[in-house]
């Protein structure tokens, strides 16, 4: 069961965008990530073909890197 879960974040740079994304991989390399930091709301967009998508998880990796995020309605 495919999953996606898009989240608004506060991540203003590519820099800061590619290592939360690498931290994304290590944790969960089945997880297919971008970054679309041209949205008003910096959005974080993350598919997993084989699952939910650990929320907590990336609230976590944010956090680690003075980031915030929350679920897109």
């Amino acid at each position: 069961m495919r999953a996606v879960e898009v989240f608004k974040t506060n991540v203003l740079n590519k820099k800061t965008a590619k290592v939360i994304l690498e931290e994304i991989g290590k944790h969960q390399p089945a997880y297919k990530c971008n970054f679309d930091l041209e949205d008003r709301d910096k959005v974080l967009r993350i598919e997993n073909a084989s699952g939910r998508v650990d929320a907590a998880l990336i609230f976590n990796i944010l956090e680690k890197n003075n980031h915030e995020g929350a679920i897109l309605e």
